[in-house]
């Protein structure tokens, strides 16, 4: 890491909180929103979330001497980087289903787990969508109490803005 600002907020003991307490509902093949929703400020509030989003890369393993030659000596920043990143993809597959874990299991960083997610869900969000919206159009108060319809309502909405198609609420 190239400087302490690149660092993960706290101790190395404070970036360990049980996922459990954080991240109640595991991913599953329907829930990618609302999985996002829960993780990602599990990684903003450590300064995580830069290991899954590319914009930290692994630092050099070995120290580099004066000719710009590996040394033997194990880069600290290395290390620091290895554990930080092992912390994160243990996190993201403590919160997964175990159907889904077995299809990442493969991968060795949080980043490649990250985006073999992304990639699963592209797809599988845009047709969430379009479903939701059909929904929403179709969706009837019938014997529903005036409170219940609009609770099912907003209930479709904010599945829509979980899955990055937000409606205004005077679409609604």
């Amino acid at each position: 890491m190239s400087s302490t600002s690149d660092m993960p907020v706290g101790s190395s003991s404070s970036l360990i909180p049980n996922i459990t307490n954080s991240v109640y509902v595991r991913l599953d093949r329907t829930n990618y929103p609302l999985w996002l929703a829960q993780i990602v400020p599990l990684l903003r509030s450590k300064n995580l979330q830069k290991y899954v989003n590319g914009e930290s890369s692994c630092p050099p393993a070995f120290v580099k001497d004066d000719s710009g030659k590996d040394t033997t000596t194990v880069n600290p920043a290395y290390q620091e980087w290895i554990q930080h990143d092992q912390l994160v993809l243990s996190w993201i597959n403590g919160s997964l289903s175990l159907p889904l874990l077995s299809t990442v299991a493969r991968y060795n960083s949080a980043r490649e787990v990250w985006v073999s997610l992304e990639e699963r869900f592209a797809s599988q969000n845009q047709q969430r969508v379009i479903e939701l919206r059909s929904e929403l159009v179709t969706t009837r108060r019938g014997d529903l109490s005036i409170s219940d319809f609009l609770d099912k309502v907003h209930a479709i909405a904010d599945n829509l803005s979980l899955s990055g198609s937000p409606i205004s609420s005077n679409k609604i």
